[in-house]
């Protein structure tokens, strides 16, 4: 269940980055959710160390990223450069996904990014 909710939350959050109003939100959104699958990738072998760093991510980014969604152009068309990027960004983090889907920790941030 918790597994699921995880991977879910990480497809919907990379679509909502896509849809942000401005080329200069849309590259940042792109550069936060890198950031976000480098965490997740580095750490994928000590799930709480990459809840604890998720959670200083999301502390540092969560309220600009609400604010990014909620102001979203979702007709707007995704240049295909930062689309490419977000493709290697979701494929990067998705071995930590499944190995850390059920810690606590991590989830918890899901959880969070889930309220967007």
């Amino acid at each position: 269940m918790r597994r699921n909710l995880f991977v879910s939350i990480v497809v919907a959050f990379s679509m909502l980055f896509l849809l942000t109003a401005c080329k200069s939100d849309e590259e940042k959104a792109v550069e936060m959710f890198e950031e976000m699958a480098d965490i997740i990738d580095s750490n994928k072998d000590d799930c709480d160390k990459m809840g604890e760093e998720l959670e200083g991510w999301w502390s540092d980014n969560g309220d600009d990223l609400k604010a990014m969604v909620k102001d979203a152009d979702k007709e707007k068309e995704i240049p295909k450069e930062l689309e490419e990027r977000m493709e290697k960004a979701q494929e990067k983090m998705m071995g930590g996904i499944m190995k850390c889907a059920t810690n606590e920790k991590v989830g918890g941030v899901f959880e969070k990014m889930g309220d967007m």
